[in-house]
């Protein structure tokens, strides 16, 4: 099907339904493959992890001696120990809940992820800029999502037409996606840092201070290649759905 732009005086002809079809379907298995790497980036952690399952009995003393140094407690943070098949019962992970200000962990296994949990209740309890990056972790993998279903929309538009605001959000999508998840990983990164720093302030010995930050500089890896794998994703599929949906531009014969 023929159309003329009326900015260019330039003949284009649209994409076929079948095209369009074919360019979802790339767009798709491309994200999918993408996030087949995330492993690579999340697997150095979660080997330390069970690995230092052995070494608790270095960690767990201080670790309490730290949530006492805090004064979180008469703020109202809470402990709570779990076992169990959970990632959490197992040792796998630690969380700490802000609406409840509870740090959830196995202290017979995971002491280690302890001090980085501290660090989120401070980023939360003691407020400021560290809870506004809280606050926006959500919202902000909330738009990371919605920039990959934008990614999906088709380009009507031929390329040199006339842009809106709409077709900048679709131009920039990965780039949009990326960026919406850097606040996880900045407030992951400061949790580390004062997770750290309250585990040195309670008398952890230097080399175990170290191995600690080395885990923890494992765990960053992992939020921080979601995040490269979320904006590269993203940008792969609206660069697909483009390269099968955007009208052809068909050159005039010249005389």
């Amino acid at each position: 099907m023929l159309s003329i732009d009326n900015n260019s005086n330039a003949t284009y002809i649209r994409r076929s339904p079948l095209e369009a079809e074919l360019g979802y379907c790339l767009a798709t298995a491309a994200t999918a493959l993408a996030y087949k790497t995330l492993p690579s980036f999340s697997n150095p952690f979660k080997k330390q992890m069970t690995r230092e399952w052995g070494n608790n009995h270095l960690y767990k003393d201080v670790f309490l001696k730290s949530v006492e140094n805090s004064g979180l407690t008469q703020k109202g943070l809470q402990i709570i120990s779990e076992t169990g098949a959970s990632d959490i019962g197992r040792g796998l992970n630690a969380c700490y809940i802000p609406s409840q200000k509870v740090i959830r962990l196995n202290i017979n296994k995971a002491s280690i992820s302890g001090f980085h949990e501290l660090g989120h209740a401070i980023n939360h309890i003691k407020g400021g800029f560290s809870r506004f990056l809280q606050n926006l972790r959500g919202p902000g993998m909330a738009l990371a999502g919605v920039m990959g279903t934008v990614a999906l929309f088709s380009r009507n538009k031929p390329e040199d037409a006339k842009k809106n605001f709409g077709d900048f959000i679709q131009d920039n999508c990965g780039k949009i996606a990326f960026a919406a998840m850097l606040p996880t990983v900045a407030e992951e990164t400061l949790a580390s840092y004062r997770g750290v720093k309250l585990a040195k302030e309670a008398g952890l010995a230097k080399p175990l201070v170290n191995n600690l930050k080395k885990f923890y500089g494992k765990a960053l890896l992992s939020y921080g290649g979601y995040a490269l794998v979320t904006g590269v994703s993203v940008y792969l599929a609206s660069k697909i759905t483009e390269m099968f949906t955007r009208p052809q531009k068909i050159n005039k014969p010249e005389y």
